[in-house]
């Protein structure tokens, strides 16, 4: 890693054995870095940086991505914004100067903005169509009450609305600065001609020494929400909060979670959908923030099955608290996540959201192998340790999307 004098830190990793390479450009900036009122503010600029910029239409950049075989895209999380592309390393310098145009020389004009607030304004119906993903804003909610981390990352329909394009303007100009990014690249690509083409493109940028003042959600008491909406069958989220990335705990709660519910041997698995087929989709999953994390359970059955489901889930959650694991499961769990982490290598846009991920979430990239080592580390004492103060189901919260009544017929919940 190199860190320019503005405060731009590059991250490069050579691969010299494949024919292409990844590019991200990232901002430690995302949901919970914004007014409550102007939800969606980086999602929203995630979209206007495409739409034009100081010497290029939309048209321009996706054709001028496009004419050299590349993929470009961006996302918002919670905590960050990446702006990244793949290609093949012929057109290393080209996309990456296009890249950087996008990102750093956006045009926000007042006409773009309008047509973008009304596709996401249908972005967030679409998801709104989806309850799958829709209840995780519900258990998020439940979980950060008022805090910006318990808003969804589209926004909502009125924050949206309410936002000006100055509100745009302000927020990119304070928080879309050069000691507030990182430019990963991953692939077949030479470390000092990867530095000058960056370091000509950045280095002149102004950049803000402000530091990012983030503070920790309330712990909230677990509460039961249910929704009603026009789907076809039951969603139901079981959550908590659990520490974050910084925890020498997150190698034990990985571990954990894959045993639990992900994977057809997982325990949720092989006895919600196996034994009794209450569903076809469960799973457990966990989100690891700075500071903070969330561990949930996700099930979709009929709406029927609601409570017997849920009564599963928490036989499971009391098990796990009650005794240790045997050693085959525990293995199992560690060789399937092991076998995760060293597959995703292979892919040149995991490696390269890995390593900046690394750095802004945890001071610093872990190389895979010193993960590996810690995750062999993880005993069955660990994940009881965990349970017995995190399993406890009377402080997880709950979410039920439930079915709107057909003539009356559905059953009582």
């Amino acid at each position: 890693m190199t860190t320019l004098d503005n405060g731009l830190k590059i991250m490069i990793e050579e691969v010299p054995t494949v024919e292409s390479f990844a590019l991200g450009i990232w901002v430690k900036t995302g949901t919970r870095d914004e007014p409550n009122e102007l939800a969606g503010l980086a999602h929203f600029i995630e979209h206007m940086t495409f739409r034009r910029t100081a010497t290029r239409s939309s048209r321009q950049i996706a054709s001028q991505f496009e004419s050299v075989g590349a993929y470009t895209n961006a996302f918002t999380t919670k905590e960050h914004t990446c702006f990244y592309v793949r290609a093949l390393k012929q057109h290393f310098k080209k996309t990456l100067r296009l890249l950087a145009d996008v990102m750093l020389h956006p045009a926000f004009h007042p006409a773009d903005f309008e047509k973008e607030k009304l596709i996401i304004l249908e972005e967030i119906k679409s998801y709104e169509d989806e309850p799958e993903e829709l209840i995780i804003d519900f258990s998020d909610r439940q979980l950060f009450g008022n805090h910006p981390l318990g808003n969804p990352i589209l926004g909502t329909a009125e924050t949206v609305l309410k936002t000006e394009i100055r509100d745009i303007q302000k927020f990119y100009s304070e928080e879309y600065h050069p000691a507030n990014m990182i430019v990963s690249v991953v692939g077949n690509v030479k470390r000092e001609q990867v530095e000058r083409e960056i370091e000509a493109l950045f280095k002149n940028i102004p950049t803000k020494s402000v530091a990012i003042e983030r503070h920790a959600p309330n712990l909230l008491k677990a509460t039961r929400q249910e929704v009603v909406k026009p789907v076809q069958q039951a969603h139901y989220m079981a959550a908590r909060i659990i520490p974050g990335v910084g925890s020498p705990d997150r190698y034990a709660f990985a571990v954990l979670n894959t045993l639990l519910g992900d994977g057809m041997s997982s325990r949720l698995y092989q006895r919600v959908r196996e034994r009794w087929g209450l569903a076809y989709t469960v799973y457990s999953s966990l989100q690891l923030m700075t500071d903070i994390g969330v561990m949930s359970i996700y099930a979709g059955m009929d709406d029927k099955n609601v409570l017997k489901t849920e009564k599963i889930i928490t036989e499971e959650l009391l098990k796990l608290s009650e005794k240790p694991v045997s050693k085959p499961e525990l293995q199992r769990a560690k060789e399937q996540l092991k076998s995760s982490i060293i597959m995703s290598l292979e892919s040149m846009s995991e490696r390269m959201q890995m390593m900046a991920k690394g750095e802004l979430e945890e001071g610093g990239y872990e190389d895979a192998s010193a993960t590996i080592a810690a995750i062999d580390t993880v005993s069955a004492d660990d994940l009881l340790r965990l349970m017995r103060e995190y399993g406890d189901f009377g402080d997880w919260s709950t979410v039920v999307i439930l079915p709107e009544e057909v003539e009356g017929k559905r059953g009582k919940f």
